[in-house]
């Protein structure tokens, strides 16, 4: 199958995982045809994160759950001076 846009093949790796694509690879970056993605950290446990990727309107309705309150790390708490 070939592109639309500059009549070059698409490439085989990308119509595996976007069957319905009409662009290769450089084309849909230089005219930005892509649905632009978010993502945010999850931590389930202590030592390993995974990565939760969602829409751009989802996150923006959810980005308040996302945001760190208090201090960056327990260092900073313990760093304060405490005894004035």
């Amino acid at each position: 199958m070939n592109c639309r846009i500059c009549t070059n093949p698409i490439e085989r790796e990308r119509l595996e995982i976007l069957p319905n694509t009409v662009a290769c690879a450089t084309c849909a970056n230089k005219h930005k045809l892509g649905v632009p993605r978010k993502g945010v950290m999850i931590y389930g446990h202590k030592t390993a994160g995974e990565i939760q990727i969602m829409s751009n309107k989802l996150f923006n309705e959810t980005r308040q759950y996302y945001v760190p309150n208090g201090a960056r790390s327990v260092m900073k708490n313990f760093s304060k001076n405490i005894c004035e």
